[in-house]
């Protein structure tokens, strides 16, 4: 597969800011394969999940994110938001 054709087939994301607002409901790439949050525990629940909605509007002082896997709000965890992505619109 040649350099060109990959990006296409690659979702467009884009990181964002610390203090960034407006996030909550926003669907989003999770940017690692294990997610952990801020101090470092790791959020088996999102292991293998690649797109998740933010439950939280801004970053915590911890810059934790609230999220949940798409179609399943009943499992939550904390990731820290250099390990998340917002999706291009």
């Amino acid at each position: 597969m040649k350099m060109s054709d990959q990006s296409r087939t690659e979702p467009k994301v884009h990181h964002f800011r610390y203090d960034a607002t407006g996030l909550r409901g926003q669907r989003m790439r999770l940017m690692d394969d294990m997610p952990t949050s801020d101090a470092g525990h790791v959020q088996e629940a999102l292991i293998g999940v690649t797109d998740v909605i933010c439950v939280d509007d801004t970053p915590n002082v911890m810059h934790d994110l609230t999220v949940h896997p798409v179609g399943r709000p009943e499992i939550v965890g904390r990731v820290e938001f250099r390990q998340l992505a917002l999706y291009d619109e």
